[in-house]
């Protein structure tokens, strides 16, 4: 099987619900690669050009470890 942008939106979204990577960071290249498809379907990228961007945005999406889920004692709040 060939990778396609839709497979790695898929794997971006996995990545998300897993909580294996800051779930920001995820979430937003999530977002930017449904735009890289969107903006394939109109003849704006070419095939390959959404494939290396859709690519990128996934080593993006997975190079940030998460932040802790519950507050830390020195939490300031925020």
């Amino acid at each position: 099987m060939r990778d396609t942008p839709q497979i790695v939106l898929g794997r971006i979204r996995m990545i998300l619900a897993s909580r294996r990577a800051c779930g920001l960071a995820a979430a937003a290249m999530g977002l930017r690669v449904q735009r890289v498809i969107d903006l394939a379907a109109l003849g704006c990228l070419s095939p390959e050009q959404a494939l290396h961007l859709s690519l990128e945005a996934e080593a993006m999406a997975v190079c940030m470890s998460p932040l802790p889920s519950v507050p830390c004692p020195t939490s300031t709040g925020i």
